[in-house]
């Protein structure tokens, strides 16, 4: 059985070793409106970070590691979270084990490589930037395709664009190129193995 409570963010470990720090960096804009403090308590637990419980009793992040990140940039301290799943009694060899059972641990760098789980980051703030992740996900908010069901399905498009569009993405102006690039890259044929393709866009 789940549970719910607050967390130091701080304290949080991710499973995957990037983020889309552009992404991350909208996220940050949308909390950080003005709002009263019951307003924000709603907005935190409307977001509230999916969590498992690992060896020692620490919690890794499930899902929402850009809103973790987010608010951690923020300043703020605390987060609602819910334990979705208790393995603290496994030992750390048979813990990682049943997260990747489980798709809970994704150690790809900023390049798409595939790293062992000890190049996992031991805090949210020492996660590296893919700013393919960013484009998968504004492209994604586009309409270009639809969320995949598991993070496994994030970074699959983030390859797939890495594969297929070459920008200077550290750039605003190359950035926005690649968008023009993305959006109908990701409804044309070359993603319908993808997970949430939607396929071609046909005027009503």
């Amino acid at each position: 059985m789940s549970r719910k409570e607050m967390a130091e963010l701080d304290t949080l470990r991710p499973t995957q070793i990037t983020l889309g720090l552009y992404q991350m960096h909208e996220k940050a804009e949308v909390s950080n409106k003005p709002r009263s403090d019951a307003a924000r308590k709603r907005f935190m637990e409307s977001h509230r970070i999916q969590t498992i419980a690992g060896p020692g009793g620490a919690l890794y992040i499930a899902d929402h590691h850009h809103w973790a990140r987010a608010w951690l940039e923020l300043g703020w301290e605390s987060a609602p979270v819910e334990v979705i799943t208790d393995l603290s009694n496994l030992s750390p060899g048979k813990f990682w084990k049943r997260m990747r059972a489980m798709g809970h641990v994704h150690p790809y760098d900023e390049h798409g490589k595939r790293l062992e789980i000890d190049a996992l980051p031991a805090t949210l703030m020492t996660m590296r930037d893919d700013p393919y992740r960013s484009l998968a996900a504004f492209t994604r908010n586009a309409g270009a395709y639809r969320k995949p069901g598991n993070a496994y399905g994030d970074f699959r498009w983030a390859a797939f664009f890495r594969r297929h569009v070459e920008e200077d993405l550290q750039s605003i102006a190359g950035f926005a190129r690649a968008m023009t690039i993305a959006i109908p890259l990701a409804r044309s044929s070359k993603a319908r193995a993808l997970p949430g393709f939607i396929g071609k866009y046909v005027p009503e």
